[in-house]
């Protein structure tokens, strides 16, 4: 018999106009272990029987400096995704680039980026033109997605990835200037979701070049990143099993759907995002180890729209 939450499930299925499946940070350098947690999410959204919009793969698709290994992971992610024949919207996690900077280290081989090198040209997949591109959009009847991406030179003279500003500052080619005016660019009136492997300030472990477009215009209305692996300690700290916070500041929500890996995060987890119009949307958390829903949270207006606190207006002191 179905729980409270999977009837909510059902109900947003009949409601919703779109709908993505959200996972990242499968990070593994063992095939057997990232095969073994790739097939326990694919199996168990096979079980839900729901039709998707898209997927959305927020980073960290691979892990390691040996490309043999690295060549058989990305084969199997791409073979599995691939029976599933959706439109999957990709950015470049920190882990993608171990093996560009072990190369930079080295000196062994030319500084490639392994799985968005096998994943540029597939037909299904949309991501960065190029490796050194750090956004891109995809534009839906309703609303904007917007993507932010982990990017390299493809001469090895910079990278901007993690939670850091990029090295060397010298040479990276992307000032705040043009953040602020991709930031610019969406800001209006049409709902925009963002999407990266970090998060922004408010988050766990957000990333200093994302907070650089801060604040965010108010038709802004949610991000959605992986990183922090929920149930990490070592990395997560304090935060190790918040899922949902604020932007610094601003009543725009994240979501941490963190990790299809299982052995720093808590389960093999992912998320679903649910459009319903308006504004309006749903996230559900799910937990593939157990098959069941963890939580879920919807959102039709946001706080600031409520308007002034009443003390404004009556002069209390702040």
């Amino acid at each position: 018999m179905n729980n409270f939450i999977d009837r909510i499930f059902d109900e947003s299925t009949e409601r919703r106009h779109t709908r993505f499946w959200l996972f990242s940070d499968l990070q593994q350098r063992n095939p057997v272990l990232a095969e073994k947690y790739f097939t326990i999410a694919m199996e168990d959204f096979k079980s839900i029987g729901t039709d998707i919009t898209g997927i959305c793969y927020l980073g960290d698709a691979s892990e390691g400096t040996d490309l043999k290994l690295l060549d058989t992971m990305i084969s199997m992610q791409l073979k599995k995704l691939d029976e599933l024949g959706a439109p999957i919207y990709y950015v470049v996690g920190n882990h993608e680039l171990e093996y560009y900077r072990h190369c930079l280290k080295t000196k062994e081989a030319k500084p490639i980026v392994p799985f968005f090198d096998a994943v540029h040209d597939r037909p299904n997949w949309h991501l960065v033109q190029s490796q050194e591109d750090f956004w891109f959009a995809e534009e839906m009847p309703e609303f904007t997605m917007l993507f932010f991406s982990d990017h390299a030179s493809k001469e090895g003279l910079w990278f901007g990835f993690h939670e850091n500003m990029p090295d060397p500052p010298e040479h990276y080619p992307y000032p705040k200037e043009a953040w602020l005016a991709v930031r610019d660019k969406f800001a209006g009136t049409k709902p925009v979701f963002t999407f990266a492997h970090c998060g922004f300030p408010g988050a766990n472990r957000p990333a200093a070049l994302l907070a650089q477009m801060l604040p965010l215009p108010d038709n802004f209305r949610a991000h959605f990143y992986g990183h922090a692996h929920i149930g990490d300690e070592v990395w997560a700290g304090c935060n190790l099993y918040r899922q949902i916070a604020c932007v610094e500041n601003q009543p725009i929500l994240q979501f941490d759907v963190a990790s299809l890996d299982h052995l720093r995060g808590s389960t093999v987890r992912s998320a679903f995002f649910d459009y319903y119009g308006d504004g309006e949307y749903g996230v559900f958390f799910r937990d593939h180890v157990n098959a069941r829903w963890e939580h879920f949270f919807i959102s039709a207006h946001d706080a600031k729209s409520a308007g002034l606190p009443e003390k404004t207006f009556l002069g209390y002191p702040a």
